[in-house]
């Protein structure tokens, strides 16, 4: 599957293109934004900003708002809802395994579910690259799915904890998804100084469907 061509069929459907940023966001990016009045605008990084929910949060909130995603659907919905916001378009085509910047630039990066697509080599990748790119003392916010998610061994098992899904009662058929267990993440997350994970949990269809997610804090 042409990962690109997937997100860039979603993106050009309104309903796959959320205006509100997720409330998981919304309380680590209030917890680090930039205190009181100040001339100065932290640079932050949304690596898969989708359609620019979370990079029009972050712009709002005072940073000077990046973001990347392998999406040119998505990245041209993005650059029409900043500038509606008159907010500077930051963003660029690029995968997060391949971040397009210096080392040691941003402030705060943030990953919402974005490094599971793909394989746990890709993870660890991304990961890499979103350590490689921020300051010391920065801050990384990914969001990851556990073992414990519905989709978890619904397809081809390519490698522990890899799947291509083969259901197709969400929008990712076809896709490429590795899932972390809770001893895992301080293995994925080692170049980091400091870590903290929680685990969030809710169902659909009656509740037979749990949506797991691990919510994780990475300080450099």
């Amino acid at each position: 599957m042409d990962i690109a061509s997937h997100w860039n069929h979603l993106h050009h459907q309104a309903r796959f293109r959320p205006f509100y940023p997720s409330d998981h966001v919304v309380r680590f990016m209030m917890a680090n934004r930039p205190a009181g009045e100040t001339e100065s605008h932290p640079q932050f990084l949304d690596i898969g900003l989708g359609a620019g929910r979370h990079l029009k949060f972050a712009s709002e909130l005072g940073f000077a708002a990046f973001g990347v995603d392998i999406s040119i659907e998505g990245l041209s919905h993005t650059r029409d809802l900043l500038m509606e916001m008159r907010i500077e378009p930051r963003i660029a085509l690029a995968s997060y395994r391949h971040l397009p910047f210096l080392g040691n630039c941003f402030q705060l990066a943030l990953s919402h579910g974005v490094f599971y697509y793909g394989t746990a080599e890709d993870m660890r990748r991304g990961i890499e690259e979103a350590h490689r790119v921020l300051l010391p003392e920065g801050k990384l916010f990914a969001v990851l799915r556990t073992v414990d998610d519905y989709r978890f061994g619904k397809g081809e098992q390519l490698s522990r904890n890899t799947f291509r899904l083969t259901i197709r009662d969400t929008n990712e058929y076809g896709t490429i998804q590795h899932f972390l267990a809770a001893e895992d993440v301080a293995d994925y997350f080692h170049l980091f100084r400091t870590l903290s994970f929680e685990k969030s949990e809710t169902t659909t269809s009656g509740r037979t469907q749990l949506h797991s997610d691990w919510l994780i804090t990475a300080g450099k």
